[in-house]
């Protein structure tokens, strides 16, 4: 009979001992983990963090870095768990979702099982003050509290500049000969995108949508996410992403709209014309083979819906690459 391996308990880890190269103990031989970390200007620190556990681990990790996280996950999944207005809260950190973190002085359990990466800037509160005098209300209350951990989609220009640090700290890593170190300023650069980003997705939501779904309601909207995007060439209906997830069509409506910032065809809708201009970018198929293959019969259609995703024609498009 199966059964779910139990997972491993490793022992309490800071942030300070990490950033010093201290490896995560107690952890079994076939597991690895490392951590990247560039600091491009005093009180700005590039992080990425990369690994891969065959077994699911747990390990307590506590904040005593005063630092603002912007934290962006590549691969894979992450739970951490943590007291919050004195209950323990679950937030779930997968593959294009983001999350603004500032929580000095607490301990949180981090859970993952598989591979798992993620880039993350982490900024000094005054720094993030100098740049940012205006920061929105409900997010300048929950930093003065030291207490803030938003959870929110990754849109497709964060995803991006994450994954160029990314190769950037890879990169500088990389075997002398092969080494191609980006420049400070750079890397400071896409910092700013980075976190300028991630605070415009935060403050662009609605008051309503502040409070975090509960942890059982936020797995059921990412299988719902996972069902809807697992075939771009056809959209279930909500009707049967209702009946696959257990929620109601109304929850479903409303939890897309919260937690990925868009209704659920719009959500099928961007994902598919972005892999339109990926494969229009990366390949060699023709415009109507393209525009099959996403399940549109008429061309003119799909030529349509391109336009209005980027602003130009599939075909002119593919010409400019």
């Amino acid at each position: 009979m199966n059964s779910t391996p139990t997972p491993q308990i490793a022992s309490e880890v800071t942030v300070s001992s990490l950033l010093a190269g201290t490896a995560v103990p107690d952890l079994q031989p076939d597991a690895s983990c490392g951590l990247i970390h560039v600091t491009p200007q005093p009180g700005v620190d590039v992080l990425l963090w990369r690994a891969h556990f065959p077994q699911p681990v747990t390990m307590s990790v506590r904040d005593d870095w005063d630092r603002v996280h912007f934290s962006c996950a590549l691969h894979g999944r992450c739970s951490f768990a943590m007291r919050e207005r004195g209950s323990e809260i679950e937030h779930v950190l997968e593959e294009r979702m983001s999350c603004i973190n500032y929580t000095p002085g607490c301990s949180s359990k981090s859970s993952y099982a598989g591979s798992f990466e993620q880039v993350t800037v982490s900024v000094r509160p005054d720094l993030l003050a100098d740049w940012m005098p205006d920061l929105g209300g409900s997010l300048r209350r929950d930093l003065d509290a030291t207490h803030c951990c938003d959870m929110q989609r990754c849109g497709a220009e964060m995803h991006a500049t994450a994954h160029a640090l990314s190769e950037a700290l890879r990169a500088a890593t990389a075997r002398p000969d092969l080494r191609k170190a980006a420049s400070p300023l750079w890397l400071l650069g896409q910092a700013l995108v980075l976190v300028g980003l991630s605070v415009e997705a935060r403050c662009e939501q609605a008051p309503s949508q502040q409070h975090a779904l509960c942890p059982a309601s936020q797995k059921k909207l990412l299988r719902a996410r996972d069902l809807l995007l697992a075939d771009l060439s056809k959209a279930p209906t909500i009707t049967e992403l209702a009946r696959e997830t257990g929620l109601s069509a109304v929850t479903l409506k409303r939890g897309f709209r919260q937690l990925f910032d868009h209704s659920i065809y719009g959500l099928f809708q961007h994902e598919r014309m972005h892999m339109a201009r990926a494969r229009l970018c990366n390949g060699h198929a023709p415009v109507t083979v393209v525009a099959a293959d996403l399940g549109y019969t008429n061309a003119s259609h799909f030529t349509a819906a391109f336009r209005k995703q980027f602003g130009v024609n599939p075909s002119a498009f593919k010409r400019q690459r």
